[in-house]
């Protein structure tokens, strides 16, 4: 039985014939009964099997053609939800930088940020705007939440800000309250506080401000809070430390202040002083 098997899958084109003239002659062979009974069963057994095998495939072509249509559907609909919500969230940021320049006191420049300090300690920024938009070196710059840093460096379409929190920084702030002045320092780059003398009454959650000293930041911008007091080396004083308002991981926006330094106006009586021998 195994070789005759063998010998029809072999010859599976003349196999194939041979059954297919075989079932013609007996086809017209037979009685008109005979031959109704044979297309039933080859409907039955051949027909309709080979029927719905092909019927399931193509509908199984059809669900996969809908799961890749609704796939790139899917993802299209998750792109422009995507885009909303980017576009609220800097709609919201817009918002906030609007009402600041709307209640500013001083003629702003904006600006934007297109380059982070690469180190750890996120010193400085460089913005957009430089010579060529009547930006200078040591103007100040805040965002809709405070008090950000200063220009150091001006070229002709960019400049170069040092932030508020680089250690070098040496910032003059006031505690809003009490108007007790101190410089902020850091001892690490990372925790921010100011030296006070121990019978100054200053609190947790006390908002600290530009104390307008130094002749860079004008006085009352906002620099952050107080978030605890702790001791310091000099029994005579006290470190009250600092939350930034400001985070400067996360700036874009910024605007310059134009404002020049408070001693550029007295740098000739500056100049003229000498030092008594």
């Amino acid at each position: 039985m195994r070789w005759i098997i063998e010998i029809v899958i072999r010859h599976r084109n003349i196999s194939s014939l041979l059954l297919t003239v075989s079932l013609s002659l007996a086809m017209i062979s037979a009685g008109p009964d005979a031959q109704l009974k044979t297309i039933r069963y080859l409907n039955f057994s051949i027909y309709y099997p080979a029927y719905a095998t092909v019927s399931q495939i193509s509908r199984f072509g059809n669900v996969y053609s809908e799961n890749a249509r609704l796939k790139h559907e899917l993802a299209q609909t998750s792109a422009r939800l995507h885009q909303i919500e980017e576009q609220s969230i800097e709609n919201a940021r817009l918002r906030g930088l609007l009402e600041l320049v709307e209640h500013s006191p001083y003629d702003l420049i904006p600006s934007r940020v297109i380059a982070y300090d690469p180190s750890h300690l996120n010193k400085s920024v460089v913005i957009s705007g430089g010579k060529n938009h009547e930006i200078v070196q040591f103007m100040p710059l805040v965002s809709e939440h405070g008090a950000v840093g200063k220009v150091i460096q001006v070229m002709g379409n960019a400049s170069l800000v040092q932030l508020l929190r680089d250690p070098s920084s040496r910032t003059s702030v006031m505690v809003r309250r009490t108007r007790a002045v101190g410089i902020m320092e850091t001892e690490n780059g990372r925790d921010f506080f100011v030296r006070l003398r121990n019978h100054e009454d200053v609190r947790d959650a006390d908002t600290i401000t530009t104390s307008g000293l130094g002749g860079i930041y004008p006085k009352g911008l906002l620099v952050g809070t107080i978030s605890n007091i702790g001791e310091d080396n000099n029994t005579l004083f006290k470190r009250a430390y600092i939350d930034f308002a400001v985070d400067f991981h996360r700036l874009e926006e910024l605007f310059v202040i134009r404002l020049a330094p408070q001693w550029s106006a007295h740098r000739p009586e500056l100049d003229s002083l000498r030092m008594e021998r």
